[in-house]
């Protein structure tokens, strides 16, 4: 891969790694600290190196997954979603009916989740780069014509053997 400077990189965070980040999750199994690669790519968004973006179903889904699961008071909630949106250099997409549409074909033929397949069309009618996420049949699903959606410490890895930082 040829060297591209890092500012023009544009990263699609999904749900799963956001909430690695929040709750610091670690693997149950291994004690790896799921949390650490996801943080260090929100750093780099932060310190303005590469560009950042989810979308708002993505917020949605947060929201869900810290209501539900995570047992989160709501004011919890609403404080970590502000920590997201206020980082410097990120964006929330707001899916409209083209990325529904795409979505749409997109789940016909690839299998998607209908989470999953909007995500995909927002990002691809979008100058995403890359897809941050752990969930493998999105990977899977994604990376089917080009390899899109990578794990955290994959794009990692990438961005440490690839690309400049160039002013």
């Amino acid at each position: 891969m040829e060297n591209i400077d890092r500012k023009s990189v544009v990263v699609f965070f999904d749900t799963d790694v956001i909430i690695n980040w929040l709750c610091k999750e670690e693997d149950i199994n291994t004690g790896e600290k799921l949390w650490e690669a996801p943080y260090k790519i929100i750093k780099m968004v932060e310190n303005e190196e590469i560009q950042g973006a989810s979308s708002l179903l993505n917020f949605m889904e947060i929201i869900f997954v810290l209501r539900r699961k995570k047992r989160w008071k709501d004011e919890e909630i609403l404080d970590a979603l502000s920590k997201i949106g206020s980082v410097p250099n990120f964006s929330i997409i707001i899916p409209d009916s083209e990325d529904i549409i795409r979505g749409y074909y997109n789940q016909v033929a690839r299998l998607f989740d209908p989470f999953d397949s909007v995500y995909f069309g927002a990002c691809s009618n979008r100058n995403i780069d890359f897809i941050i996420t752990r969930d493998g049949d999105f990977m899977k699903n994604a990376n089917i014509d080009e390899k899109v959606a990578v794990s955290p410490d994959e794009f990692l890895r990438q961005m440490n053997s690839s690309y400049t930082n160039s002013c």
